[in-house]
């Protein structure tokens, strides 16, 4: 981000086109939608440069540069006066991404305002992160911005309520602040969410009667990974009308047991599940919770993308000859599995080859394409046998398609 605050002094971006012949016209020959695209292929020093050329390579320039802005700690302030400055560059961003400067250094006191006119002027911001702990969200209230994606630690409470009140585009969120006793949502607000991550009390005020079909439970104390807890929260997010479709789980694991025990509470509630993704922060996934996992599994009806995580690489998740087992054992409790990631190892069910690796599933694709791997022979006494492997292959490459959205949707390996 360094030198990119800000790209804005008339004098050093005179039109110097016409210093070479015939040099503005090239230029104005070519529209403005292309110079942009060549332009999004370049870094801040290269764009910062490109701005000089001309008025014109001037405001593409900008629009590129203050397009997906996320400045160094060290330059959130500057990036602020910036937008607060020349609200014809604030209106370029569409991203943002604000880390909290009170955690770094003190800042001066008129931070929060200049923040708030910084904010002000990004009218056409669409995905904004604020990492601000604390309840400052009445600083955000009144932008003409319409989010779709909101990622924020500010304190959920009332000036919190007022500000999401007033997205009513918002898609996806993450929120992470502290929630604040009694709060209540209006009904009529978060009409358009469908993707949330919070804590179970969050939840609780945002999934019930509204359309959300993408679900991450943060749940960081490894304390509140009990069946108890699990039989509550997914109980809420029963009550969705999108309907739930998937869910992630962040947490820390303690004893097998109870592990086991708030899994299952999972598949109770929530048994029309399409995709389940379990990632531990902390603590053991051990060999007895991966060889009991069937009992979980068995809960499904319609499961068919399952991710499992962990940050312990010494744990039985790690261990490549244990898992390398557990796919079909774990499809037969699980009929409509289709896919299991497993800390990075990846399977993929083909009703013809059984469970296969990534790497065995784009040979096979290889395979199906090269004719030279299938004899004359063979393709005149197996006509039928064409048309099952084409169907086949485009089994496989819905399968590629499903695996692709799951490492998307919630981060993959």
């Amino acid at each position: 981000m360094e030198g990119r605050f800000c790209v804005d002094r008339p004098e050093a971006y005179a039109d110097r086109s016409q210093d070479r012949p015939g040099g503005g016209t090239i230029v104005l020959s070519i529209p403005s939608e292309l110079i942009h695209h060549i332009l999004k292929y370049l870094g801040n020093k290269d764009l910062v440069n490109t701005a000089i050329v001309s008025q014109s390579f001037r405001f593409i320039s900008q629009r590129v540069i203050y397009r997906n802005v996320e400045p160094a700690e060290d330059m959130i302030i500057p990036c602020l006066r910036c937008f607060a400055s020349y609200p014809h560059l604030a209106s370029c961003a569409r991203t943002l991404i604000l880390a909290d400067a009170t955690r770094h250094y003190d800042v001066f006191f008129n931070y929060f305002n200049l923040l708030r006119r910084a904010l002000l002027n990004a009218s056409s911001l669409t995905d904004l992160t604020i990492l601000l702990d604390g309840p400052y969200a009445k600083y955000l209230h009144g932008c003409s911005f319409r989010l779709r994606s909101l990622t924020t630690t500010l304190d959920w409470d009332r000036d919190f309520i007022k500000l999401i009140t007033e997205q009513t585009e918002l898609r996806n969120a993450m929120f992470g602040g502290k929630f604040v006793n009694d709060m209540v949502l209006p009904s009529d607000t978060l009409t358009k969410l469908t993707r949330v991550s919070a804590s179970p009390l969050v939840l609780a005020a945002v999934v019930p009667n509204r359309k959300i079909k993408e679900v991450e439970l943060c749940l960081l104390h490894q304390a509140l990974f009990k069946d108890d807890i699990l039989n509550t929260a997914s109980n809420i997010l029963s009550y969705s009308t999108g309907p739930l479709t998937a869910l992630q789980v962040i947490t820390r694991l303690s004893d097998t047991t109870s592990a086991l025990a708030a899994f299952k509470a999972i598949a109770k509630n929530l048994p029309k599940l399409n995709s389940f993704a379990f990632y531990s922060s902390d603590g053991v996934v051990s060999q007895e919770l991966l060889e009991a996992f069937p009992e979980f599994l068995s809960g499904f009806e319609c499961l068919r993308s399952l991710t499992l995580m962990s940050r312990n690489k010494a744990d039985a998740l790690h261990d490549k000859t244990l898992t390398a087992t557990l796919a079909s054992r774990w499809h037969a409790s699980c009929p409509s599995l289709q896919s299991i990631s497993l800390a990075g190892s990846i399977w993929l069910h083909n009703t013809r080859h059984g469970w296969v690796t990534l790497a065995d599933l784009e040979r096979l694709l290889r395979e199906r394409a090269d004719p030279g791997t299938i004899s004359l022979e063979e393709v005149k006494n197996n006509i039928d046998e064409v048309d099952e492997d084409t169907e086949q292959g485009n089994q496989m490459e819905r399968q590629m398609i499903v695996l692709r959205d799951s490492i998307l949707q919630f981060g993959g390996p």
